[in-house]
């Protein structure tokens, strides 16, 4: 944050709401100003809109972040741009939580894919894909499981190396409609030689102990976002990891 000069001061200063003749002034040349104002720099206003927790605020933060993203896209080729950036990062980490937020998901790994509004179609098939390349089976646990992830499994899995699914969901989101669907695409898969099962969590204190969402096979796990945040086109990422929780007392 920087003090404005008399110059900037005097072209920033309302025509129409200004201090009469009576009121306690500072005078520079007979130009009527009572302080000189601040201004912030690109990174105060960063920071700014980190402290603040209005509506508004969180959603400069959001554009703060696409423009981030969009920078790191256009200078990927441009390595000397690039080296600039990185030192901008390591002067910013002092800063604010969230600043640093901003460079983690930049510079995310190959294994870590972010999902976004703006790309729904990206979206899900980053889901599809990992459905595809699952073997021997497929354990999804999703306290909020829902028709698109029946969708996705019935569009991308390949029946040929995963014969086992189980799906592990809250019993809150299974409905007559629900069921009715599930039990269709049980049947077709029956037919092709994979074995689908479905249960639902009814135990509350369970169900309160269970907060992350799983993708887990032979050969990959992930941690997910909810099939509805990913249908619904919410920021939010696919993660993947080496630590495979435990999921053999199904």
């Amino acid at each position: 944050m920087f003090k404005l000069s008399w110059t900037e001061a005097k072209s920033l200063r309302s025509q129409i709401v200004t201090l009469n003749n009576s009121s306690r002034i500072i005078s520079r040349r007979g130009k009527h100003i009572k302080y000189l104002p601040y201004a912030f720099t690109e990174q105060g206003v960063a920071m700014l809109s980190s402290v603040l927790n209005s509506k508004r605020a969180i959603q400069v933060n959001i554009g703060i972040m696409r423009v981030f993203v969009n920078i790191r896209k256009l200078v990927s080729t441009n390595k000397g741009i690039l080296n600039k950036l990185n030192l901008l990062e390591d002067d910013v980490q002092s800063h604010d939580k969230k600043i640093k937020t901003i460079f983690k998901i930049i510079n995310k790994s190959p294994d870590t894919k972010l999902l976004s509004p703006g790309k729904p179609f990206s979206n899900k098939k980053a889901i599809r894909d990992i459905i595809s390349s699952c073997e021997k089976h497929i354990y999804w646990v999703d306290k909020y499981f829902s028709r698109a992830g029946l969708d996705w499994l019935s569009e991308s899995l390949n029946t040929g190396t995963v014969k086992d699914i189980r799906i592990l969901m809250s019993s809150e989101k299974v409905d007559k409609k629900f069921l009715s669907l599930y039990k269709d695409l049980r049947e077709e898969l029956k037919n092709n030689g994979v074995k689908c099962e479905l249960r639902v969590i009814i135990d509350n204190k369970l169900k309160a102990d269970i907060h992350d969402r799983w993708i887990i096979s032979e050969n990959l796990c992930y941690n997910m976002p909810s099939t509805d945040t990913v249908a619904r086109g919410q920021y939010s990422e696919v993660k993947r990891t080496a630590n495979f929780p435990p999921f053999n007392e199904w």
